[in-house]
């Protein structure tokens, strides 16, 4: 059928409002009357078509293309009304009265720039259309633009810029002021760039997204070479998505759309909408193929194709648009929009997705409008989403969405959504429960025995000790929580509880992990490191050894983390260098060094862990004992001399007897060496302070204080302006500070009120002897640490601890050591320490870590018990 054809024999023109728009947006009308002349209903619409916008009787809103030359053929006029100052469509000897939509008028008014919005905006009913770029780049590489497209009066080049993102939001500011606006849409446009500028689109889409609300946001673009930044616009706030196949004829695709079958072809259209798919809402990925510019039977394929994958077909009828190099050809003919018409709407009835996501198209029937072909209406259900508070709560759950399957703020998660949420939503659900359960029982009558006061303290305890092993919330927020539940629970005052925060135990490892920080900033560590391993390097056992203990050594000056954190890359970059797998046995050995000597040197001094400061704050504050920096070491030694031991043994079974170029891997070494050249004075200076900070704190430590020796040793350093503040400032693991002050105070607590002796007396063995009570109590630790925060192990079992050890005899001092020694003993799981993690991420295999590592931690298990009963008595004895 031409476009001078006459409707059907036996149709009424006007008498389905789907057939009508489908005439208006294919054809256009003619322009009689007062219409013919320049009026406010009549807009540019981009930079080649005109166009006014009508509604319907029936309310269906079109966008009809007019004073074009297509349009002269027209069966369809538009001519004044006017007895009833209205317009009216003539059509085959039959009139329809409509209503003329004028043309915003924010059109005329100018950006901030000094750009007139109507020429990069374009409002259509509630439909705003932006375009952010100057230009595609199709136009600016020869002969690449799409044969229909009509933008190439736009500024274009290769790489087309971006409008000023401001100028967006002025215009969509000023559209609503005047309208209510549903969705806006963005066009992309080619740029040669992998993403096709979608990532720098992003951040507009995510700027507009601030402004709009509710609102949908659509982005339709060339598919991207790189999917994923497809995830960017999504995360940025995007709902919907298209990318347009046009026709789904290969070969006439090629010749229509040479740009984009030069970059991708239909192939990399297919990747784009499948990936979209994945992570946008269903209903909300679309496709337009273009009807009239393959036969109908392509198209209906295209169709058939696009549904079965999921993707909403919106079908375009052909337009020939001036200055394009199809101006002279025909529209279609309008049995055949609508034939194809009823078979897209009979393959959407059929799909599982939802047809009102794209609305208020007037240039398209809408998936949702199809149906009045059939004389249908929409279901109660979808005229219900389509109202205004319809609108909001679509919105919202597109906000709920996104929310739910971004993480950290750019990552998209990919699957089903409902697992997603539950994944998500489980911590959350799970807290709740968990408050509402100690909220219930911190209400109930205390057990026999225990005050109020010692009860509640319990449930603290109980809450504390599940959120850091479950770690739904931060370890340092977990023990805030736990500090401000003391007063409000009624357990301490709020003075009291909040004074522990000046612990002299906080400012200890305050100033100790400045130091290590400055040790790390300067490269002094790293500079001991490659020289002792170059002198090793001779034999891979010599090498396994020395890497073991030089973790262990860094991990006495500084937090055992810190250590693996610069001997893990000198181990993987040597094992690179000699051409070692990480999932040889070597490697895997040399891996587990790096780890294993960081948790073992981490128990010889107080500086290798938040462990020891934390089981002598909680000592002071709960009994008014203490333990020297010295004690401390001395306690340690035998248990770090006895795992030292074990882990060789392990660690040189599991490396077996590689083949081994001694000369090579010593090499390695030496050129690093080299590349790091001499310490410079800062370095020494580092080097000289470090090693006397220690001396002081084992020879003057309990007469000064070890905080104070800590802060002295680094106000030095700052002095000696070795190292900046600012460069430490982000270093220093300011989380652990704070979970020291809630962890010091619950110990206080559990102490004051009771309750710890109350739980001692019933969760431990009566009268057992001393032996057996240690090894219960450094057992509970060994397997606790393994599960949580080694800090967060001691401030559970430590105010639990001093009672029960005390009944057989054990001093307070004794007790802490059993914890905080114990608590550093983590060689299982990579939960248990930080260094266990690293190497995990290093390429070790967690099974072999599981295997091997409780022999490791039996080994600290006896160590401990007959150091707490054969030496540290005699060792202590000043402490009693």
């Amino acid at each position: 059928m031409s476009a001078a054809s006459s409707p059907a024999a036996g149709a009424h023109p006007f008498g389905n409002p789907g057939r009508t728009k489908l005439a208006l947006v294919t054809w256009g009308v003619r322009l009689e009357g007062r219409f013919r002349r320049p009026s406010r209903w009549i807009a540019a619409a981009g930079a080649a078509e005109t166009v006014l916008d009508l509604r319907l009787p029936s309310g269906h809103f079109c966008t009809v293309p007019v004073g074009m030359p297509f349009c002269e053929g027209s069966p369809i006029a538009l001519a004044p009304d006017e007895a009833r100052g209205e317009a009216r469509l003539v059509w085959g000897g039959e009139e329809l009265p409509v209503e003329l939509v004028p043309a915003p008028r924010f059109y005329r008014r100018r950006t901030r720039g000094g750009a007139r919005m109507g020429s990069f905006a374009a409002l259509h009913d509630r439909l705003l259309l932006l375009h952010p770029w100057l230009g595609c780049g199709f136009f600016a590489r020869g002969n690449e633009a799409c044969r229909f497209c009509l933008y190439d009066s736009m500024l274009n080049a290769p790489e087309p810029p971006l409008r000023d993102p401001l100028e967006l939001v002025e215009a969509v500011r000023a559209a609503m002021a005047e309208r209510e606006v549903d969705t806006v849409y963005l066009y992309n446009g080619f740029s040669p760039a992998p993403d096709r500028g979608l990532r720098r689109l992003a951040p507009v889409v995510a700027l507009l997204r601030r402004h709009l609300g509710h609102r949908q946001i659509a982005v339709d673009t060339v598919a991207p070479e790189d999917p994923e930044a497809i995830d960017a616009i999504y995360a940025a706030g995007a709902d919907l998505f298209v990318c347009n196949l046009e026709v789904f004829d290969p070969e006439r695709f090629a010749e229509l759309c040479p740009g984009k079958a030069a970059h991708g072809g239909q192939a990399l259209i297919w990747q784009a909408l499948e990936h979209a798919r994945g992570v946008f809402r269903a209903g909300s990925v679309a496709s337009s193929l273009i009807v009239g510019l393959e036969p109908p039977a392509a198209t209906n394929k295209g169709v058939d194709a696009l549904v079965d994958a999921g993707i909403v077909p919106l079908l375009v009828p052909f337009r020939p648009v001036p200055d394009t190099p199809l101006a002279d050809a025909s529209p279609p003919g309008l049995e055949d929009v609508e034939a194809v018409v009823q078979h897209w709407y009979a393959r959407l009835l059929d799909a599982p997705m939802p047809m009102h996501r794209l609305r208020e198209m007037g240039r398209v029937l809408t998936p949702m409008e199809s149906r009045v072909l059939e004389g249908g209406r929409p279901t109660l259900g979808e005229r219900l989403r389509t109202t205004g508070l319809g609108r909001r709560f679509a919105g919202w759950e597109d906000a709920l969405r996104r929310r739910l399957r971004t993480e950290n703020g750019a990552q998209v998660l990919r699957g089903p959504i409902h697992r997603i949420a539950a994944r998500r939503l489980a911590p959350s659900a799970a807290l709740a429960a968990l408050f509402a359960l100690a909220a219930w029982a911190g209400a109930r009558t205390p057990p026999a025995g225990l005050a109020p006061a010692g009860w509640k303290a319990l449930v603290i305890l109980a809450l504390s000790a599940v959120l850091w092993a479950t770690r739904l919330l931060p370890l340092p927020i977990a023990a805030l929580l736990g500090l401000g539940l003391l007063p409000a629970a009624g357990v301490m005052p709020a003075g009291e509880a909040f004074a522990l925060f000046g612990s002299p135990a906080v400012f200890f490892v305050l100033g100790a992990f400045l130091l290590a920080a400055g040790l790390a900033r300067l490269g002094v560590a790293e500079w001991l490191a490659v020289h002792m391993l170059a002198r090793a390097a001779a034999s891979p056992g010599r090498l396994v050894g020395a890497t073991m203990l030089l973790s262990a050594g860094l991990a006495t000056v500084m937090p055992e983390h810190a250590a693996a954190a610069i001997v893990m890359p000198i181990a993987q970059a040597a094992l690179r260098e000699l051409g070692i797998g990480r999932e040889r046995a070597f490697a895997q050995a040399m891996l587990l060094a790096v780890a294993w000597g960081a948790v073992i040197g981490g128990i010889a001094t107080m500086l290798g862990g938040a462990r020891a400061s934390l089981a002598l704050a909680v000592l002071a504050a709960t009994t008014g004992r203490g333990f020297s920096f010295l004690d401390w070491t001395l306690a340690a030694l035998p248990a770090v001399l006895v795992l030292l031991g074990a882990a060789a043994l392990v660690l040189r079974r599991l490396a077996g007897r590689p083949s081994w170029r001694a000369r090579q891997a010593q090499e390695v070494f030496a050129r690093r060496a080299l590349e790091l050249g001499n310490l410079d004075a800062s370095g020494k200076l580092m080097l000289l302070l470090m090693g006397a900070t220690v001396l002081a704190w084992a020879a003057f430590g309990e007469g000064l204080g070890l905080a104070a020796i800590a802060l002295l040793a680094a106000a030095a350093m700052f002095a000696l302006r070795l190292v900046p503040w600012e460069a430490l400032e982000r270093e220093v693991p300011w989380g652990v500070i704070l979970l020291y002050g809630g962890a010091i105070a619950l110990g206080k607590a559990l102490a004051e009120t009771g309750a710890a002796a109350w739980l001692a007396d019933r969760v431990l063995v009566h009268e057992a002897p001393l032996p057996l009570l240690v090894a219960l109590v450094a057992l509970a630790t060994l397997l606790l640490t393994e599960l949580m925060s080694n800090a967060a192990a001691v401030a559970v079992l430590l105010p639990l601890a001093i009672p029960a050890l005390g009944t057989a005899g054990a001093s307070p001092v004794e007790a802490a050591l059993v914890v905080g020694i114990a608590a550093g003993c983590a060689f299982v799981l990579p939960t248990g320490a930080p260094a266990n993690a690293m190497a995990l991420a290093a390429g070790v295999r967690a099974p072999l870590m599981l295997k091997n590592g409780p022999a490791l931690s039996l080994a600290a298990l006896v160590a401990i018990a007959a150091s707490a009963v054969l030496l540290w008595p005699h060792l202590l004895e000043a402490s009693r």
